[in-house]
C-alpha cells in the first residue's frame, strides 16, 4: 500500500472518528451519522480493493473511473439536499405549529389574568 492510500484510510479513519465524536456530545444524530459513517467504510472498501473501482467503471460503460466517481458524487450531493430540504420544511411546519400553540397559551393566559384582576 503507498503512503498515499495509507494518508487518505488516515483521514478517513479521523473523519470517522469525528463524526462518532459528534454524535457522542449530542450534535449529530445517529441517523445522519450513518450516512457519513458509511461513506467512511465505502471510501475504505476502496482503498482495500483499489481494483474495484475500475471494474465497476468499465462495467456500468465509463471511459474514465473519475468519471463515475463525479456522477456518483452528484447524485449523493443531491441525494443529501433534497434530504436537507424535507428536514427544513418538516421543521419550519413544527416552527410555525408551536408558535400558533404558544400564541393560544399567551391569549388564555393574559384573558385569564385579566378576569382574577376584575
Amino acid at each position: 500500500m503507498s503512503k498515499y492510500l495509507l494518508l487518505i484510510a488516515l483521514a478517513v479513519l479521523l473523519f470517522a472518528i469525528a463524526i462518532l465524536n459528534l454524535v457522542r456530545q449530542n450534535m449529530l444524530t445517529m441517523k445522519y451519522a450513518l450516512l457519513w459513517l458509511g461513506l467512511s467504510l465505502l471510501t475504505i472498501i476502496a482503498l482495500i480493493w483499489p481494483g474495484l473501482l475500475n471494474e465497476l467503471s468499465s462495467l456500468f460503460g465509463f471511459v474514465s473511473m473519475s468519471n463515475m466517481l463525479f456522477l456518483i458524487a452528484t447524485f449523493v450531493l443531491i441525494m443529501i439536499c433534497v434530504s436537507l430540504s424535507v428536514i427544513v420544511s418538516n421543521q419550519t411546519k413544527k416552527i410555525i405549529l408551536l408558535i400558533q400553540e404558544v400564541s393560544l397559551l399567551k391569549s388564555k393566559y393574559e384573558q385569564k389574568d385579566l378576569e382574577d384582576e376584575d
